[in-house]
Parts: structure tokens; C-alpha cells; sequence
């Protein structure tokens, strides 16, 4: 199988069958990475992240390709959030997506506690549900989180745990019920595992 910057290479080179078949192969993960950040309308953010990688002319100096293409869809995500806020903002990755939007798509969740855990992950800073995110959904390395969030590969370790942390307390604070708390710290213990960042 044709490696991902094999593809790249090729589709920055004029071939569009290479370009499909790298989009295809990560299309998915990129919506959901703007997926559980802003809701189901996130179709011009995803082209526009994969039209940013093949207009882009540098090379790639990521430890994988999946880690330089989420490292462009945050840059897309923030410059997203900057137009909706209507003013230049710095710190983004601190602040939590409830904090700057105040209009949350529901339509993610599916199942009561699925959607508890989409609010509870958006009320966590930026770099915090990203971390998240990439770990557990998306399967990447330490090395490949650092990149993308821009920090040394041994403070991964530390963001994830902080982050499982915060995230169980925003679980907490947001159930509404006992019973529906209970279950869905039970399903987080379950999926969030302590995540090796040495792969």
C-alpha cells in the first residue's frame, strides 16, 4: 500500500486519483475532529484542511502525516473560532468550546450519556479534548499528539491525565441525574484507559 506522504507527493504533483485516495483514507477522523467541536456543518472546514495540505508546499516535518493533517485542522479550527468571535483572540487551546460558543449542535449524541460525554468534552479546554480525542479515537502516538498540539512529547503523558480528570469532573457537574452519572463514569473509566505516550 502507497504510503500517505507517498500520496501527498503525488497529489501535490497534479495526480487527483492520489488525492482521493489519501482524503479517503482520513476523512472520516477529520470530521470527527471538527465533528465534536462544532456540530454536523463542518463540511468547508474538512475540504478546506485537506485543500490546505495538498496547496501547501513545505515539507512535512511531522512524525506522520496523520499528525501534520491534524496539526493543519486545528489551525482551521481556530481560525474558525476567531471569525465566530469577530475579533483576533489569543490562547485558544485554553479555553473551552462551551465558553466561546454558545449555540452547541446536539445532534452527536444519539444515546443520553453519549451526549453528557460530547458536553463534558467541549467544556474542556481546547488542547485538553483534542489530546483526548487523538489518544483515544483516533489511536495516534505520544510523539504524534505532541506535534499537533505544538508542546514537548514528555507533557503529553501529563495532558492526558489532566484531561481524563477534567473531564470526569465536567461529567459530574453536568448530570443531571445520579444514575445517569454513574453510567457514563463507568463508560469513561472503560474507554479512557491510561494511554502509553511512548508508541
Amino acid at each position: 500500500m502507497i504510503d500517505d506522504a507517498a500520496l501527498l507527493d503525488a497529489w501535490r504533483a497534479g495526480d487527483r486519483d492520489a488525492g482521493d485516495a489519501l482524503i479517503g483514507r482520513h476523512f472520516d477522523a477529520v470530521c470527527r475532529f471538527f465533528r465534536s467541536k462544532l456540530g454536523d456543518d463542518v463540511e468547508d472546514l474538512v475540504q478546506r484542511t485537506f485543500l490546505d495540505c495538498v496547496e501547501s508546499r513545505e515539507r512535512i516535518r511531522h512524525p506522520s502525516f496523520v499528525a501534520y493533517l491534524f496539526g493543519v485542522a486545528r489551525n482551521r479550527l481556530f481560525d474558525h473560532l476567531r471569525r465566530e468571535l469577530r475579533r483576533p483572540t489569543e490562547a485558544l487551546g485554553e479555553r473551552s468550546i462551551a465558553d466561546i460558543r454558545t449555540h452547541l449542535s446536539g445532534r452527536l449524541a444519539r444515546a443520553q450519556h453519549h451526549a453528557l460525554v460530547v458536553r463534558a468534552m467541549q467544556a474542556l479546554p481546547v488542547d485538553f479534548q483534542i489530546a483526548l480525542e487523538l489518544a483515544y479515537w483516533e489511536d495516534l502516538s505520544g510523539a504524534e499528539i505532541a506535534s499537533v498540539l505544538q508542546i514537548p512529547a514528555n507533557t503529553v503523558r501529563s495532558r492526558l491525565s489532566r484531561g481524563r480528570a477534567l473531564l470526569r469532573e465536567r461529567v459530574q457537574t453536568l448530570a443531571a441525574q445520579p444514575a445517569e452519572r454513574a453510567q457514563t463514569l463507568a463508560t469513561l473509566q472503560a474507554r479512557l484507559p491510561a494511554h502509553d505516550p511512548s508508541r
